[in-house]
Order: structure tokens, then C-alpha cells, then sequence
């Protein structure tokens, strides 16, 4: 009977899960950024909210591949008509994985925004801010301009966040 050699490579491997830990780590609240996705008046209290989604920069992810993996890193993109896709690839115990997400063109400089996006959305596929996903709808006071545009945040999301978690016993 032949001998199976078939390598099983990021399972149960001791300096795997090592490196899937650190990339996983989260990222101090302070460098962690936010952005609107709608702005909202309250019907109750008339008051201006935003619903704030955290986000990391491109710039981030590739420090926190590169602290992690030093030079045991790649990405490649791949364009579809205006959907680009990003296949990062890692090098662990010696062979080449790979996890890809895409993303569409941005309202602001379109391709370089599919390139970063992409790049962050497989980020995410390795672990690296995964765990921004799991936060509740964090509602934020905003200070809006005449026409009802985002100006600022009236507290930190952050305050938010935590405020929501003593609330469900988080």
C-alpha cells in the first residue's frame, strides 16, 4: 500500500496557528479609523446620527502582513471589468497559500480605491481586522453641515462600541 505524504498545511500546525493569531491580533482603538456609511435624522429626538463603520487602511494591512511574514508575502490583482480582485498569498512552511476577495471601483480615484480595497478585503480573509466586522450598528451623534452632509462625529464611536457592549453583557 502507498504511503500517503500529502502535506496538510495551516491545520494543526503549532507555527501556523502562530501566525493566523498574529495576524488576527487586534489593532489599538486609537489607529483604527471610521467612516459614515448613511447620515440620518431621528424621528424621536431630531437629533443627526451616522451609522460609522470602522475600517483599517491599506497601509495597515500591508505593515501588519509584512510585521508578521516579513517578506513571505504577495498579492496579485486581477481586474473584471470594474470589479478588482486580490489574491494575497502567504508563505507557510514553505508553500504558497492563497485567499482572495474583491472589490468594485470607488467614488474617489476609482482603480487605486479597487486595488486598496481589495487588498484589505483579502486581509480580512487571513484574519487581519476580522474582528471590526463583529461590531454592532454603532450609531454616532454627527454634527452635519445646511444641506445634512457629515461634518463630525460628537463622540468617539469607540464610546459607542463599549457603550453597547455593557448594555448586552458583552
Amino acid at each position: 500500500m502507498a504511503e500517503n505524504n500529502t502535506k496538510t498545511v495551516g491545520m494543526g500546525n503549532d507555527a501556523t496557528e502562530e501566525i493566523l493569531y498574529k495576524l488576527a491580533t487586534h489593532f489599538p482603538t486609537s489607529q483604527v479609523s471610521w467612516r459614515t456609511q448613511r447620515v440620518f435624522q431621528s424621528f424621536k429626538d431630531k437629533k443627526w446620527y451616522a451609522l460609522a463603520l470602522a475600517y483599517l487602511s491599506v497601509r495597515q494591512v500591508q505593515d501588519r502582513l509584512t510585521e508578521v511574514m516579513g517578506h513571505n508575502w504577495q498579492c496579485n490583482h486581477t481586474v473584471y471589468g470594474s470589479k478588482t480582485v486580490c489574491s494575497l498569498g502567504l508563505k507557510i512552511d514553505g508553500e504558497w497559500i492563497w485567499r482572495s476577495d474583491g472589490a468594485g471601483d470607488t467614488n474617489f480615484e476609482a482603480d487605486k480605491g479597487a486595488l486598496s480595497d481589495s487588498l484589505k478585503r483579502a486581509g480580512v480573509a487571513w484574519g487581519i481586522g476580522r474582528y471590526l466586522y463583529d461590531l454592532k450598528n454603532t450609531y454616532v451623534p454627527v454634527v452635519v453641515t445646511e444641506n445634512g452632509k457629515f461634518k463630525e462625529f460628537l463622540t468617539d464611536p469607540w464610546n459607542i462600541v463599549r457603550k453597547n457592549q455593557s448594555e448586552f453583557g458583552v
